[in-house]
């Protein structure tokens, strides 16, 4: 019987599955597991497929090893930060990650964990208690967020009101949450905002609160394709032109009354070479 997995792309015979050494311990590992849970997992390990290749078994277990201690332990941490996952918190996050997949959110083939934990490191369900700080003691009051999730609340008391800095801040966590190399410090995201925002005002490209936010949207989309931080000048790169309404343009002169216009300035030059 030949078995393909949907997932990974790998197809065999349940006998050469057994037999294969790294596949047995992928099957192993998944038996250890919930029923749901296994299903949302294999799933999920498909996300780091490489795009014109097999998922190798060899790859499968050594990311499935990752998370099964974690797993079994129904607790992660993230940043320094201790928090409970029990099995609905990674149900949860393989499902979550698996539709930002779908919705065009992520890059793929992913490279860590890092998606993932902090999906999971917010999951509130029923009963759960605040995450608790590790050892390290790192973290803030009562349960200590992400890193990542202390910078998005610093970019949003950077933005306050101004409708251009939130369109920034918007876009700085989505990219910060795409995890990609070079990214700022969580202490330095309303720094480098703050550079961003400069850079745009003194282009001239944040200028009207009804017309250039959907252009800031589309650039920041557009970035979140990039394989490293972008820099600001990627974001102006990626600037749509303003459309400015048609209802603001004046309304052109047709050519009957350019033509009348120039028929009064001949009379007029005649009538004053006659009174000469």
């Amino acid at each position: 019987m030949i078995c393909r997995c949907p997932n990974c792309g790998a197809a065999n015979s349940l006998d050469s599955l057994v037999s294969d050494a790294e596949a047995a311990e992928v099957l192993k590992m998944l038996l250890e597991l919930d029923a749901d849970i296994g299903k949302a997992a294999i799933r999920y390990i498909g996300l780091f497929r490489p795009a014109k290749s097999q998922l190798s078994w060899a790859r499968t277990a050594k990311l499935l090893n990752e998370l099964l201690p974690m797993i079994k332990a129904q607790e992660a941490a993230r940043d320094g930060v201790c928090f409970p996952t029990p099995t609905e918190a990674w149900i949860h996050g393989f499902n979550e990650t698996v539709n930002a997949r779908d919705q065009g959110r992520l890059k793929l083939p992913l490279k860590s964990h890092g998606y993932l934990l902090e999906i999971v490191s917010q999951w509130q369900g029923s009963g759960l208690p605040s995450p608790q700080p590790s050892p390290t003691g790192r973290g803030g009051e009562g349960g200590a967020p992400s890193k990542l999730r202390q910078g998005v609340a610093a970019l949003g008391e950077w933005a306050g009101e101004d409708w251009a800095k939130r369109e920034i801040a918007s876009g700085f966590a989505l990219l910060a949450a795409l995890n990609l190399p070079n990214r700022p410090a969580a202490q330095d995201m309303p720094v480098v905002a703050e550079i961003w925002y400069r850079k745009l005002k003194d282009k001239g490209e944040i200028v009207s609160p009804e017309y250039d936010p959907i252009r800031l949207q589309a650039a920041f989309n557009v970035l979140q394709q990039s394989e490293s931080w972008p820099q600001p000048a990627e974001l102006l790169r990626n600037l749509l032109p303003r459309l400015v309404p048609r209802a603001m343009l004046s309304k052109p002169i047709s050519d009957k009354e350019t033509g009348r216009r120039k028929m009064e300035e001949v009379k007029e030059a005649l009538s004053k070479k006659g009174k000469l």
